[in-house]
């Protein structure tokens, strides 16, 4: 089993997040943008190569949405929140397939299901910056998806932001 901590940095103006094992040593890095509407953030190796690109579509009402493309700019996934469940719930096609992610309401607990099977956990830690324990079968690439743990961390900071500044 591989597990990685993702957590914000502390100050960040471009909202950047440490990607690191179990031992605390960094294994990715996630670089965002200064200004984006789209919250782009990019998965880098530690040697700053691009893994992955991921951001929020630009248009999207009621069903908030996020793709995530590979380091040549291919659409690799495409995730969308349901609209309303009783669980936290998104949908996810991507090129391992079709995959679903669902959590409770609160968001702090997440489980990542492949063709009917659960082959990952993400557990949200409550702390004062975003934090996230990913735990993932063997065999699968881990930047993939630490990718889709920062989608999913965008659709939910769009979604707050928006509900914050409706009051």
């Amino acid at each position: 089993m591989q597990q990685v901590s993702i957590r914000n940095k502390w100050v960040s103006l471009r909202g950047g997040s440490y990607v690191k094992d179990m031992e605390e040593r960094d294994v990715f890095y996630v670089k965002g943008k200064f200004w984006t509407v789209t919250r782009k953030k990019f998965v880098q190796d530690m040697e700053g190569n691009l893994l992955y690109t991921v951001r929020n579509k630009f248009w999207a009402f009621f069903v908030k949405k996020a793709m995530v493309y590979d380091k040549d700019g291919n659409q690799v996934a495409f995730i969308r929140r349901k609209f309303w469940s009783v669980h936290d719930r998104y949908f996810v096609q991507s090129s391992l397939g079709n995959l679903e992610i669902t959590g409770n309401i609160l968001g702090f607990d997440y489980h990542i299901i492949l063709d009917g099977k659960e082959i990952g956990h993400v557990a949200r830690k409550v702390s004062l910056r975003d934090s996230f324990v990913l735990s993932l079968e063997d065999g699968y690439d881990l930047s993939f998806f630490v990718a889709f743990v920062i989608a999913i961390d965008n659709i939910t900071d769009q979604r707050n932001a928006e509900a914050s500044s409706s009051y």
